[in-house]
């Protein structure tokens, strides 16, 4: 099982950035081997959606529930608690919602964290390996 970033989501789905073939890849291999993403991703794709077009949210809400094996799990107090862990180490490279996506991730025993944030793959974090999209 993978995790990745909202980042991924975003290029994968705009189709528009020089990363968006390797973003849909990491969601059709998340589609196979299973995928695990905090509901907060899903929340930052859909209010970015909604704020710049909200004639595609309908659309965009459509395809995230056609995901099969890529689950959106909740925010669990476990999970918050090792967000704050994480930001306790790691200070200002991983906080807010990227501290609860890798805590989610790790709670959840994904094998990678996949995203193309610079800040995130400087960590070092010997739960998960934070890869490179």
């Amino acid at each position: 099982m993978i995790a990745y970033d909202t980042n991924v989501l975003i290029y994968a789905l705009e189709g528009t950035s020089p990363w968006s073939a390797q973003a849909q890849t990491v969601i059709e291999q998340g589609e196979q081997e299973g995928a695990i993403l905090s509901v907060l991703a899903w929340q930052e794709l859909m209010t970015g959606a909604v704020l710049n077009d909200a004639d595609n949210c309908k659309k965009l809400a459509t395809i995230l529930d056609e995901f099969n094996s890529t689950k959106f799990t909740p925010v669990s107090l476990s999970i918050s608690k090792r967000a704050v862990a994480l930001t306790k180490q790691y200070g200002k490279q991983v906080y807010g919602y990227d501290a609860i996506h890798i805590a989610n991730a790790i709670e959840h025993k994904a094998k990678s964290f996949i995203t193309n944030d610079q800040k995130l793959l400087s960590l070092n974090i010997k739960e998960i390996e934070i890869c490179s999209l």
